[in-house]
């Protein structure tokens, strides 16, 4: 009897201790499945994202209004073409004074119409961090960028901005004798994709203009910005644009966007 009961308590041992080592391996097998499934996107695979967020062409017209340091402030009409990560039209329409004005890129090639001379200019590479029309958007911000295509990017954290979560990357230039910024720090929404601020450094390192991209609604599949405000923290001045009426993915035929249809009333 004593030898049985010394069989039994031995018995019940060993499972308590097999039973401790199974638990202890589901724990461990359940942590590392929910870190593998946890793992953040890379800051590359991040911008790709960003750019599947985006429609395949867009035409817009927007209010844009300039205001100087001392307040003081211009407003203009514009209508913009976009199709592709490569092909911008952009239009004034108002005031009379730069009416008929007009910007074309194409492959990171840039042209500047301007009635009053009757001509298409070309932009040469250095000039294209120069303010656009006055505003405190680049010739290369309005051209626009692919990101996956023009930026490295690294992911720096996750933290939250204006009750989202958000990704925050760095952006450094693929080809930095090609885009007028040292580096970009962007705020990405970790569910949506799309970018809520950017801040924008010079070549020597310092912070120059901050855009922050607001009232945002979803068109199809689609989250859009219809509000854009790009602050220039260096010289105290601002742009707004305001978007009125927008078209995504609309048929755009390529001849829209040369210097023959740039020059057209």
């Amino acid at each position: 009897m004593r030898t049985q009961i010394k069989n039994t308590c031995l018995c019940v041992t060993t499972c308590r201790q097999v039973g401790a080592l199974m638990v202890g391996v589901v724990i461990v097998l359940l942590i590392f499945v929910t870190s593998v499934g946890a793992q953040e996107l890379t800051g590359d695979e991040i911008l790709k994202k960003e750019d599947e967020n985006r429609a395949d062409s867009e035409i817009s017209i927007s209010e844009m209004t300039i205001v100087h340091k001392s307040g003081a402030k211009r407003v203009r009409e514009i209508k913009a073409w976009m199709k592709g990560d490569d092909s911008t039209l952009v239009k004034f329409l108002a005031p009379a004074n730069v009416k008929g004005t007009g910007f074309l890129s194409v492959n990171d090639n840039d042209w500047l119409y301007l009635p009053a001379l009757g001509k298409v200019r070309r932009i040469a590479t250095k000039e294209k961090g120069g303010s656009f029309m006055g505003s405190d958007f680049s010739y290369d911000d309005v051209g626009g960028y692919s990101w996956e295509e023009d930026f490295h990017a690294k992911l720096l954290d996750i933290e939250m901005y204006e009750e989202d979560d958000c990704y925050i990357l760095e952006l450094i230039p693929k080809n930095p004798e090609d885009i007028s910024y040292n580096k970009l720090k962007r705020w990405v929404n970790k569910e949506n994709f799309y970018s809520m601020k950017t801040e924008y450094y010079d070549i020597h390192g310092d912070l120059f203009k901050i855009m922050y991209p607001s009232k945002f609604e979803k068109i199809e599949k689609f989250w859009i910005p219809k509000r854009i405000e790009m602050q220039n923290v260096q010289k105290g001045s601002k742009t707004i644009i305001v978007i009125k009426e927008v078209q995504l993915n609309p048929e755009i035929p390529d001849q829209m966007f040369t210097t023959r249809q740039l020059e057209k009333k």
